[in-house]
Order: C-alpha cells, then sequence, then structure tokens
C-alpha cells in the first residue's frame, strides 16, 4: 500500500484523470496483473497477435488507445511497421520505456469524464477521436468495457444518477458511442473488448452470465477466446470472472493505402 501511495503521488497525471479515479484505476490494473500474471498471459498474448494480423503492411501512422501499461499491446513489432506509433489512455503509466517513432498521449477517450470535469452538459463531448481520423490503423485494445465505469461513478457520488437514464442503458450508451466513433474513422479500425461476461462463486455456481455484444449491438466477433479476468484465489470472497474476448474490424475496405470492394467480404467484419 506504502508503495502504491508514493506511485499515485509520483505519477504526472492529467487532473480531471486523477479527480475521477484513472490514476487510482491505472496503478491497481498494474499490481493486478502481477498477481494475476500466469492467468492473464493468454489473454495478453492473443490480444497482441490479433492487433498485429489485422495490421495493414504500409500503415504510415498507428494509434492505440487504451494502451496502459502495455501489456497486451505489441509495441516493438507496431513501431517496426510504421512511421508513427501512438500510445492513447487517461494516464501514462510512470516507468513506461517507448521506441523513438512512439510517442504516449493522455486523452479522455470516449469524452464524457472530462465533459463533466469541465461542467458542460453530457451531450457535448465532442468527436474525441477526430485527431487520429487521419491514422491508417486505429485499435481500442481492451477498452470498451471500462469507458463507463468511471463516469457513472462519478456521476453516482454527485447524487445525479437519479437523473439520467438507468444505468445499464447509459453504460451501453457509452459503449456505443466509442464503436461509433471508431466507425467514423477513416482508416482501418479494430475493436478488441468484451463479448460475454461469466461471474461464478467460489462452489463454481454461475452467478451472472452477460451477453455484452446485444448491449453493444455488435455482430459475432471474427474471433474470440476467453480471459480469466478473477481467477481462483484474487478475490476475497472466492468469485472469478471468465471473460470472452471478441475481435472486430470496421472498415476492413482500407487495405494496403486502397479501397476493397466490400461485396466478397463476410458482413460478420462489421464493415460500415
Amino acid at each position: 500500500m506504502i508503495l502504491e501511495a508514493l506511485e499515485y503521488l509520483m505519477t504526472p497525471c492529467p487532473k480531471w484523470a486523477r479527480d475521477f479515479g484513472y490514476l487510482s484505476e491505472s496503478i491497481a490494473i498494474r499490481h493486478r496483473a502481477k498477481r494475476c500474471a500466469d492467468a492473464w498471459k493468454p489473454h495478453q498474448d492473443q490480444t497482441k497477435a490479433a492487433i498485429l494480423e489485422n495490421c495493414p503492411d504500409d500503415a504510415e501512422t498507428i494509434v492505440v488507445l487504451g494502451a496502459g501499461h502495455c501489456f497486451d499491446i505489441p509495441v516493438p513489432e507496431l513501431a517496426r511497421r510504421c512511421r508513427n506509433l501512438v500510445l492513447v489512455d487517461a494516464v501514462r503509466p510512470m516507468g513506461l520505456c517507448l521506441p523513438r517513432n512512439t510517442e504516449f498521449l493522455t486523452r479522455d477517450i470516449h469524452g464524457l469524464s472530462l465533459c463533466l470535469f469541465e461542467g458542460r452538459n453530457r451531450h457535448q463531448r465532442g468527436e474525441p477521436l477526430q485527431e487520429f481520423s487521419g491514422a491508417d490503423y486505429v485499435v481500442s485494445a481492451n477498452l470498451i468495457s471500462q469507458l463507463p465505469i468511471l463516469p457513472l461513478r462519478h456521476l453516482a457520488r454527485l447524487g445525479l444518477a437519479a437523473d439520467l437514464p438507468p444505468q445499464d442503458g447509459l453504460a451501453a450508451q457509452i459503449q456505443r458511442d466509442h464503436i461509433a466513433d471508431l466507425k467514423a474513422l477513416s482508416g482501418r479500425a479494430v475493436l478488441i473488448g468484451d463479448a460475454r461476461r461469466v461471474v461464478r462463486d467460489r462452489s463454481d455456481k454461475v452467478l451472472s452470465d452477460e451477453a455484452l455484444t446485444k448491449l453493444m449491438l455488435l455482430p459475432t466477433p471474427m474471433r474470440s477466446w476467453s480471459w480469466h479476468l478473477v481467477p481462483p484465489g484474487e478475490n476475497s470472497d472466492g468469485r472469478t470472472v471468465e471473460i470472452d474476448v471478441g475481435v472486430w474490424m470496421f472498415r476492413p475496405d482500407v487495405a494496403n493505402g486502397r479501397k476493397r470492394d466490400l461485396s466478397t467480404l463476410d458482413p460478420l467484419l462489421g464493415a460500415s
């Protein structure tokens, strides 16, 4: 706890990100990743493979949203494939060493947290991904299910949650906003995120089983795998969480600097 407190004090961070809890979450994720290293490694390897296999051959600029600590991001390989690699998250972790052609930007990827921090209406989030509209390849990496958590928590602290639609509805809307933002980009975009979440108790009884793709209005993913997010022994109450992670591609017509005929593509790829 002392080390985490020191890390919290010493990590440079935008005020909105600190106030909304993004820094605390970033530090907590780093420590959880260390504890759950064996359970998380297959998922991290699958994520890296999905990012690389969908990367256009001639990408000049690649953007990774939700880069975080880069545990699941193939940074060296991506940096070798492009002229400019841009990593984006609310907080840049301490001690992150990057290749020369790589920069890390601190941004509110959905825009709602910064909107609320600045006292604007929640419908005035703008176009948070517009600055990446010229990128050849944009990846949203294991981010989409996290986007609603801290903004909704902030609204609940302010006592405003009762004035909003049901939280599941607002959470799903935030996720659908992110999908729309990805589809609006001119380059190829790949979404890697939770498709299904199963929570079990210590006796392996299923407590909840959520089909997240239905809430986000997504088709069947083009690729998927299981992630033991909360393995046995991690939670004191004995609960475990297993995620089915999916991969979706938007604008698969953008490849190698030219557009291809979409009529031959599988409609489940989610072309827009």
